[in-house]
């Protein structure tokens, strides 16, 4: 075993070290200064404002309503489209049931906190 690394170390003593070139340190920063230029990042949202005032409003709409399908009496029901010309509510006998209102709403508030989650998340990742 100790003969194989005689050999090695004959040979690197013989090719001794390399140093660089005069200018290396130059050439290096360079370099660098050129690709920390190019590279500036600019952040986009994914999701527009708008977007996001649009899903707010489609979901609080969403929430003020679902108290309103209960399993006695749909509000959809109440609502009169004799104005349509013999046209009948297409959501007469729609009943949600109230474990399904309680789900829907148990299931908009988690998806709020999962989104301020994931936004402080992303905020402290691209500030550093």
């Amino acid at each position: 075993m100790e003969e194989q690394y005689k050999d090695i170390k004959r040979l690197v003593k013989e090719v001794g070290t390399e140093h660089p070139s005069v200018d290396f340190l130059k050439n290096v920063m360079s370099e660098i200064k050129i690709a920390s230029v190019n590279k500036s990042i600019t952040y986009q949202p994914l999701i527009s404002k708008k977007t996001w005032l649009v899903m707010g409003i489609l979901i609080i709409g969403l929430l003020i309503s679902l108290p309103f399908f209960s399993e006695e009496a749909s509000i959809l029901d109440k609502v009169d489209f004799s104005f349509l010309n013999g046209f009948k509510s297409p959501f007469a006998g729609f009943k949600l049931h109230s474990a399904t209102t309680y789900g829907i709403i148990f299931l908009a508030v988690l998806f709020m906190v999962q989104i301020t989650v994931l936004k402080r998340r992303i905020d402290k990742m691209y500030s550093m």
